[in-house]
């Protein structure tokens, strides 16, 4: 199964469960402010997918063979203005012109910055289209070839097991469409650590109408081959505890 939610009845719209739906949401909680960290060793604001050369890609997959280690410790501030939330089967995702999504195709939601908030956007984009509510055409298209990692495969197939229990429940207008609306979203961010290799960001996600503290889903990010990637949880599962009524630190996504 994906991202998912403590249940609660809040978080169901005709009937369909709320996991998929916290899936595609949890990647919508990012958070910014009006600080970018420094590039440690590469230009500024580099747009994915841009050229890169040889050299600098052998040592892009060099560092990325490991986790990368925070630059700096603690909150990230990342600056949300001119994000905007744009409608995705129901949720909203966030997008920036300066910092992408800025290109497909279709489905996928790719050309990232490499910035702290290209990574932030990278993570709620990619996780949001891992859900299977929004059908194998979205979910297959987005885990094999923006997720990263061993656990690639297992994310795939909790994907598709949520996209059938989500037809029974609600069949899809078209063979492989979406099944039902999405009905979670992603609240806010925190981005906890980044470097211009990896980042590491917590999501706060709840259902569309706003009520109960909903839940902190972990994610992370790598840059390969010129963009940002999700990193598959080893489970299968995005790490996610139930949110604390003390929010400090993290940022408003638009439209939440």
């Amino acid at each position: 199964m994906s991202l998912s939610l403590p249940p609660s009845d809040d978080h169901r719209r005709r009937g369909r469960r709320p996991a998929a739906a916290a899936a595609a949401v949890i990647a919508v909680l990012v958070l910014a402010l009006a600080v970018l960290l420094p590039r440690l060793s590469r230009p500024a604001s580099r747009q994915a997918p841009g050229g890169v050369s040889p050299s600098s890609q052998q040592a892009t997959h060099a560092t990325n063979s490991r986790r990368v280690p925070a630059g700096t410790p603690g909150t990230v501030t990342v600056s949300t203005a001119g994000w905007r939330a744009v409608n995705l089967d129901g949720t909203e995702v966030p997008l920036s012109q300066q910092a992408g999504p800025r290109q497909g195709p279709w489905p996928l939601a790719a050309g990232f910055a490499d910035t702290p908030a290209g990574a932030v956007l990278a993570a709620v984009n990619i996780a949001v289209r891992t859900s299977g509510q929004l059908g194998p055409a979205i979910f297959k298209t987005t885990i094999t070839q923006q997720v990263t990692g061993p656990a690639a495969g297992a994310l795939l197939s909790a994907a598709r097991k949520d996209y059938a229990a989500a037809v029974r429940q609600d069949p899809p207008a078209s063979t492989g469409g979406p099944a039902g609306t999405a009905n979670a979203s992603a609240r806010a961010f925190r981005l906890t650590s980044w470097t211009a290799a990896a980042g590491d960001a917590q999501i706060l996600a709840g259902s569309d109408n706003g009520s109960g503290p909903g839940a902190v889903v972990q994610l992370q990010v790598r840059w390969l081959d010129g963009d940002w990637r999700l990193v598959a949880p080893a489970s299968g599962v995005f790490p996610a505890a139930a949110a604390r009524a003390d929010l400090r630190g993290f940022t408003p996504l638009p439209g939440s």
